[in-house]
């Protein structure tokens, strides 16, 4: 064997060895151990796990978001005053000591429209708007088309379910089972062309009556008692 072939089998040997292993670094007595590099995970954990040789299957694991409660849903109301005026009907058409009842579109505060019914009553020279709602059980005034005074003296307005009797110019109950409470009353006034207008309110005078839109548990019917009203015929300005 010449001397150039045992040199290439020793460094041969060399390469193949086993590498000793490595100790680890003596801590001194005392001393707190450095932690352990923490492990990363993901697409970085797979990368450094392919750089040094090491295969295997490597799982995505997505952190689930934290749960997002909704927040509780807002109650509707009537949206406020639209600062407009409402030319409802002419003073003419009503009589002294007598109403008439005008069903109406509000505007409320998630974008619908709803019913509201309205009556405008004479006393006299003054004319005064309610909502033509009782606040005992909250049904309508009239219990026949257009009557909402007590018929013996029409000196008040009274409620055709229970008789609850109400100051034709407060709309506050002066006898009956809601005795102490009041009607909504709603501003109103003659203008020089002798048409009462509303203000105060935010309603659609363009729509067509019905239930809510987009609504559907609401009555189209409206009802007092169970004796369904004549329908009123609408003529606005």
């Amino acid at each position: 064997m010449s001397d150039q072939t045992a040199s290439t089998e020793a460094s041969n040997d060399q390469s193949v060895a086993p590498a000793a292993p490595t100790e680890a670094p003596a801590v001194e007595p005392g001393a707190t151990e450095a932690p352990a590099a923490p492990s990363r995970g993901g697409c970085a954990g797979a990368r450094a796990a392919a750089e040094k040789g090491i295969r295997g299957v490597f799982v995505m694991r997505a952190v689930p978001p934290p749960k997002i409660e909704p927040p509780p849903p807002i109650a509707a109301e009537p949206s406020p005053p639209s600062g407009e005026l409402y030319g409802i009907c002419n003073k003419r058409e009503i009589r002294d000591r007598m109403g008439k009842s005008f069903p109406l579109m509000r505007r409320w505060t998630d974008g619908k429209l709803r019913p509201w019914d309205i009556f405008i009553a004479r006393f006299g020279k003054e004319y005064h708007a309610y909502v033509n709602e009782c606040p005992h059980q909250h049904v309508r005034l009239d219990w026949e088309k257009n009557n909402f005074f007590e018929p013996n003296y029409l000196k008040v307005l009274m409620c055709g379910k229970h008789g609850s009797q109400f100051d034709p110019e407060t709309g506050v109950c002066i006898s009956g089972p809601c005795e102490g409470a009041r009607l909504e009353k709603i501003p109103c006034f003659v203008d020089a062309d002798d048409d009462v207008v509303l203000v105060g309110v935010n309603i659609d005078l363009e729509a067509e009556i019905g239930p809510a839109v987009g609504d559907p548990s609401v009555d189209e019917v409206l009802e007092n008692d169970g004796f369904k009203l004549q329908s009123t015929k609408r003529e606005f300005l």
